[in-house]
């Protein structure tokens, strides 16, 4: 067998890996598979524990037109600018693995609303159909395979499921059973081949299989699994598990205060499938997780596993200042003395972009 530079061994890449800046070895992992085990392995402690930590992607611009956007970690301290054509006139509706799915702005372009997959660490760009006219995205999923995305799915005005993989030539368009238009489908996550939709409750209404397109009704009648109060609630996935992180004392838009984070009374559920029921994580399925969250932008949130201390990192937006903001908490010791503040990041759009 002809040996391949995705054969050498990992010794020999940790050590390229020694004189690269963090940026530089997010794109050697993007190599090939063998060379993204290497650098999830990396024997660097501070690589290992913030690798699969997301970032935040600023709008250089006053709006979405520029072309320019600025990626910060906070936890390693480091920044870039990239200057991207295909970031001009776009929205962020979706990341995963690093992957960002945009839209193209229907107000400054003179073509229909598009959907494409950019990866702004290795520049792959990865085309999506151009038909439907994709007026009226509300929800977005993607799934990954072998760490390339495989397939994406969109909610059209709560009304129709548009599914198709990178490369094909049209979407498949699905309508929504009409019994379940007036549930307010807020979340929808690909589990394997499936998509599930759910409601602001947290219930699943709706289960959508991407391999033969069929629908199942999972609605359950008006049951409430945590009453019908709409509290600060946020869902993520984790291990293909879909999680539910809530809290008592968060007051979003605007109205957020640390005082109010550091006091916050967290919660976390995660959907069990076969028995269409939230299940309480125990203490073992918390420890050593990261909890990514946020209220603005394109509010997707996600979770890091093997980092050394539990915590819940909240981006919220102040209406007032118009300024984005960077809490903490360390779950295992409630308090001030747990909270941390990043300070104002931006008065420009930041969203975070997924790593993991």
């Amino acid at each position: 067998m002809e040996e391949t530079w995705s054969c050498i061994p990992n010794l020999l890449i940790w050590m390229i890996m020694e004189r690269l800046q963090f940026i530089d070895s997010l794109r050697l992992s993007a190599v090939c598979k063998h060379w993204l085990n290497a650098f999830h392995n990396f024997p660097k402690e501070e690589t290992a524990s913030y690798c699969n930590f997301p970032w935040l992607m600023i709008t250089k611009s006053k709006d979405h037109r520029g072309s320019e956007r600025e990626f910060s970690s906070p936890w390693t301290k480091t920044k870039f600018t990239v200057d991207l054509p295909e970031f001009a006139k776009t929205f962020v509706l979706n990341s995963k693995n690093g992957w960002v799915l945009l839209l193209t702005c229907s107000d400054c372009c003179e073509q229909v609303p598009r959907v494409f997959l950019l990866n702004p660490f290795t520049r792959v760009k990865l085309q999506m159909p151009r038909r439907p006219l994709l007026f009226g995205v509300r929800l977005s999923a993607i799934s990954m395979l072998e760490g390339t995305p495989n397939c994406v799915a969109l909610v059209i005005t709560y009304r129709y499921i548009a599914i198709a993989h990178p490369g094909v030539d049209a979407w498949k368009i699905f309508t929504i059973p009409s019994a379940l238009l007036y549930h307010r489908i807020v979340h929808i996550f690909f589990v394997d081949h499936y998509l599930y939709l759910m409601d602001i409750y947290g219930r699943a209404v709706l289960r959508f299989n991407t391999i033969d397109f069929t629908m199942t009704n999972l609605f359950m009648g008006k049951t409430y699994p945590f009453g019908k109060e709409e509290k600060d609630t946020y869902f993520l996935q984790c291990n293909k598990e879909i999680i539910r992180v809530s809290s008592n004392g968060l007051i979003p838009y605007g109205r957020f205060s640390s005082y109010g984070f550091t006091e916050a009374a967290w919660s976390f559920h995660k959907y069990s499938i076969s028995k269409a029921t939230w299940e309480a994580l125990d203490d073992d399925e918390i420890r050593g997780k990261s909890w990514f969250l946020s209220n603005c932008g394109a509010k997707f949130s996600s979770v890091a596993e093997g980092t050394p201390v539990e915590k819940v990192h909240f981006l919220s937006k102040f209406k007032k200042k118009g300024c984005h903001c960077l809490f903490s908490c360390n779950l295992n010791s409630p308090g001030k003395d747990a909270h941390g503040y990043f300070g104002n990041l931006s008065r420009k759009n930041t969203v975070w972009i997924n790593m993991g």
